[in-house]
């Protein structure tokens, strides 16, 4: 399970790397992939959501919400 965690947290972080946005969670789409253990498919959720806000972080993204929805502001950095 541990290394299934790690792949996970490394597809999120692949994922936003490529752009794709947090409602791209591979594990949000219960009829693609059937749950049958919640506390496995919330963990296997998280470690992608994890690897991609440790992507978005590192990237220097600043127009990425924290809490995971969606934002209609849009920031510009003045110097």
């Amino acid at each position: 399970m541990f290394e299934n965690l790690l792949e996970m947290q490394e597809r999120g972080a692949r994922d936003r790397a490529r752009g794709r946005s947090l409602a791209d969670n591979p594990m949000s789409k219960p009829d693609i992939l059937p749950i049958t253990d919640f506390q496995e498919w919330y963990s296997m959720f998280d470690a992608w959501r994890f690897g991609w806000s440790i992507e978005d972080a590192m990237s220097g993204h600043t127009n990425a919400p924290r809490d995971g929805g969606t934002s209609s502001r849009s920031y510009t950095r003045t110097v």
